[in-house]
């Protein structure tokens, strides 16, 4: 089965530490109260990735506050892999400090994709990476709606492994194709 790798804060959710929005929760991790936005969908899509893909979350954020979202979520059949398990780079010339190593999961690349709204995260692995938008809580978003369609068609195919650039142009052509 192919792997997903999903990026959690602003791809599937947005978090802080005072409440900004009334569609906000309040949830707590290792003593700490913080408030999450969950991007329109999160539940269905994840759920309906869940059933085509072998999944990981992977987040730069502590594990207590992954299990305290994904407890919250009630979604199962996900690993969920904090900032253990990321590398910490030192590169100035990044927006992001960790890298999510691909091959720390499968040493079989043309079979793992990791969706991220962050590029520098598969900066060494590009033909493996889907950017998506960054969420700061737009309840009009459809972004996991598209994706959705997207990964269902990647997950058919030999390799998951391509130029994932035109994601959203090639899910609208494709959704046209089969009147969707």
């Amino acid at each position: 089965m192919k792997k997903l790798v999903l990026d959690l804060d602003e791809t599937l959710l947005f978090s802080k530490n005072e409440a900004y929005s009334p569609a906000c929760v309040e949830l707590s991790a290792s003593g700490l109260t913080f408030f999450t936005s969950f991007r329109p969908g999160t539940k269905q899509f994840l759920e309906f990735v869940s059933k085509r893909f072998e999944c990981w979350i992977w987040s730069t954020g502590h594990q207590a506050y992954i299990e305290s979202v994904w407890d919250y979520l009630g979604v199962s059949g996900f690993t969920l892999w904090g900032r253990d398990y990321c590398v910490k780079t030192d590169r100035a010339d990044v927006d992001e400090p960790y890298e999510k190593p691909l091959r720390n999961i499968t040493g079989d690349l043309t079979q793992i994709v990791i969706v991220d709204n962050t590029p520098s995260v598969f900066a060494k692995t590009p033909q493996n990476g889907i950017l998506t938008k960054t969420w700061h809580g737009d309840p009009a978003d459809n972004e996991l709606e598209h994706l959705s369609h997207y990964l269902d068609w990647l997950s058919r195919q030999k390799s998951v492994q391509r130029d994932h650039a035109n994601w959203r142009f090639e899910t609208l052509c494709l959704r046209t194709l089969n009147g969707l």
